[in-house]
């Protein structure tokens, strides 16, 4: 750690701590000079790393002081309010490829005998949803997930789920490619894509599977975009 970022972190502890008050001064530079025991451009260079920080407001020829904690965005990412534009969805399936193309490889070079099984019976689920006429959004996010959880990474199915409850199932169910028509070539299409991927995995042909799981959510991506605005 260097000069600067030492008296930097000194200084801003005493802030967070109360020993500063808000909108008091801080000593002059040439009392921090004496203080720290180091040049004045380091004490210069560390008070201007504390403004960068917002924890103190410089005032040329007066010195210093305290400002107020700064407010931080709490604005929680991926909620339906958030995503109000055509586009805000279409950036939410472009990160979706980039988690679940890899999971879908992991899935296949993983996956136990049991979580393939369960990928196999929500596919099932997911096709026979679709030969019934149902809403098959749902089954087909069931299956995104049996997937994302023969990653063996926990973290895949938490961030998959977190944006199916936060998000996806109440937006448009073209995004998941279940609910966007009733053509037979579309629903063909659609239980063609995910039979792929889940052959793949059941092969554990890991690249297979990532570019099956690619070119079904590109197809996702194509059925969106030919919905009205």
């Amino acid at each position: 750690m260097s000069l600067t970022e030492k008296i930097q972190s000194k200084l801003g502890e005493k802030i967070r701590s109360g020993e500063f008050i808000v909108g008091e001064k801080l000593p002059r530079e040439k009392d921090l000079v004496a203080s720290f025991n180091v040049s004045r451009t380091v004490i210069r260079e560390a008070l201007a790393q504390l403004r960068a920080e917002g924890l103190i407001d410089i005032r040329h020829g007066v010195g210093a002081f305290v400002c107020p904690p700064p407010v931080h965005d709490t604005k929680i990412p991926f909620l339906p309010d958030n995503l109000k534009k055509r586009s805000d969805l279409l950036e939410l399936l472009e990160l979706r490829k980039g988690v679940e193309i890899e999971a879908a490889g992991l899935a296949a070079l993983r996956r136990s005998p049991a979580q393939y099984e369960r990928i196999q019976e929500a596919f099932q689920d997911f096709c026979g949803a679709l030969k019934r006429g149902e809403d098959a959004a749902a089954k087909d996010f069931d299956l995104h997930q049996r997937i994302a959880e023969a990653t063996n990474n926990r973290f895949y199915l938490e961030f998959l789920d977190y944006i199916s409850r936060q998000v996806t199932l109440d937006a448009p169910r073209s995004l998941y490619g279940g609910e966007q028509s009733r053509r037979l070539d579309q629903l063909t299409a659609l239980e063609e894509e995910h039979r792929d991927i889940v052959d793949a995995i059941q092969m554990q042909d890991a690249e297979r599977s990532r570019s099956a799981m690619r070119k079904h959510l590109k197809a996702s991506e194509e059925r969106f975009l030919t919905l009205k605005e």
